[in-house]
């Protein structure tokens, strides 16, 4: 059992408002929901210190919570400030421009919800920019992926970024019906925590062991015996040599998810999985998620997700809008 199936958003509120008072140096808000300033006058009559600095992963943890709060919005017990680390990146996955923090703009890190149906959940989350996080909005994967197959930028970014977006996306927004998820270049690096389909599996594995000889073979050697048939495993063994190939061909300093943009390489992958049939692709897939330290997501692990409010508290209405300065 989880935090979102045994508190309420009066509950959570007066949680962050003690948190608010032990982990930062905020003063209280005027613009606070009552739930979260009576729980940090509470946490102020027990004289509990407070830390003599804010730390930046504290403060957006609070944040994200006072945010989701307000709206209304669920927050799993798996996100923590320990979460918040693992999603950190120095660059946003969708520009690749470099995030900066605290400055109030568009470049500043932003955690966002992947499937905007779910609530915030580490399975759904992902560090972009702030620009981006503003941009994507309230839109679906099956939009975001329409704006990657037009010709020219829509919202300032160009047809690529939108791509980039989707494939973070894809996983999150097909946790409950894998099989309908699309096939996509994995041209973006996928979340440390987030849900991904099977197929995304396996290109991050070529990806990122493709590259030298050696590591290429330790990994055929584990998805081989898998394939089921001879055929299955040629095509394997033409998959992982285009990637190997496709790889050297980067320019310098190119990110490596590149690859999958080169041509043919995603007809191979297509190719290699067709070849598969049902039984096979299924074991192949749980070998993929071995390999790569990965589960299988049960609909009890997406519980959290809150799929069947959208993501709110359950019977929930938003509480006033409030903001940390």
């Amino acid at each position: 059992m989880n935090l979102v199936d045994t508190m309420d958003a009066v509950e959570a509120g007066r949680r962050l408002g003690h948190d608010l008072h032990r982990l930062c140096r905020i003063p209280p808000q005027p613009c606070w929901p009552p739930a979260v300033r009576e729980g940090f006058e509470a946490a102020a009559a027990s004289r509990a210190a407070r830390p003599r600095q804010d730390d930046r992963f504290v403060r957006k943890w609070l944040q994200l919570r006072l945010g989701a709060l307000v709206r209304g919005r669920a927050v799993a017990a798996d996100v923590t400030v320990d979460l918040l680390h693992r999603l950190d990146v120095s660059h946003c996955p969708v520009t690749r421009e470099p995030l900066t923090y605290g400055t109030r703009l568009g470049r500043d890190a932003s955690v966002d919800r992947l499937n905007n149906d779910g609530a915030y959940a580490a399975s759904n989350l992902a560090m972009l920019s702030a620009r981006v996080n503003r941009i994507k909005g309230g839109r679906s994967f099956d939009e975001v992926l329409a704006l990657s197959r037009r010709a020219e930028p829509t919202s300032s970014l160009a047809p690529v970024e939108w791509l980039r977006l989707a494939v973070l996306m894809l996983g999150p927004a097909h946790a409950t019906q894998p099989q309908a998820a699309p096939a996509l270049p994995l041209c973006a690096p996928l979340p440390a925590t987030s849900v991904r389909t099977a197929l995304q599996q396996v290109q991050r594995l070529l990806t990122v062991t493709a590259g030298p000889a050696a590591s290429r073979n330790r990994l055929l050697r584990g998805l081989l015996p898998a394939c089921g048939s001879v055929a299955a495993e040629a095509r394997l063994k033409l998959l992982a040599d285009a990637v190997h190939l496709g790889l050297k061909r980067l320019a310098p300093g190119q990110p490596c998810w590149d690859v999958w943009l080169q041509p043919g390489l995603m007809t191979a992958l297509l190719a290699w999985r067709d070849a598969l049939t049902e039984r096979a692709w299924a074991h192949t897939s749980w070998t993929a998620g071995q390999l790569a330290g990965g589960q299988p997501v049960s609909r009890r692990e997406l519980a959290p997700w809150q799929l069947a409010t959208r993501g709110y508290w359950p019977a929930a209405a938003p509480l006033t809008r409030a903001a940390t300065r």
